[in-house]
């Protein structure tokens, strides 16, 4: 495996970044996809950084539909 031409100090400068501007976008790839322009480098670069910084949690669609379901069932307590 090849060395990252980029130094710890470029990485962690372009995840804080992506976690600066993540809250304003609507989701976090969308957030990458800008980051990774105004740096010059690939959106998969911003994720594989982000992850192993611990600023970019990975989906899983299981906890998404149990979350939906809790969603759906405090609405129906409130009469929604």
């Amino acid at each position: 495996m090849n060395a990252s031409p980029y130094d710890d100090a470029f990485r962690n400068q372009v995840v804080e970044r992506l976690v600066d501007l993540e809250p304003g976008f609507p989701s976090t790839s969308a957030a990458a996809e800008v980051v990774a322009r105004e740096f010059g480098i690939s959106r998969d670069s911003v994720r594989r950084w982000a992850v192993a910084a611990g600023a970019w949690m990975a989906h899983n669609s299981s906890t998404l539909r149990a979350l939906q379901a809790e969603n759906a069932a405090l609405r129906a307590q409130l009469g929604r």
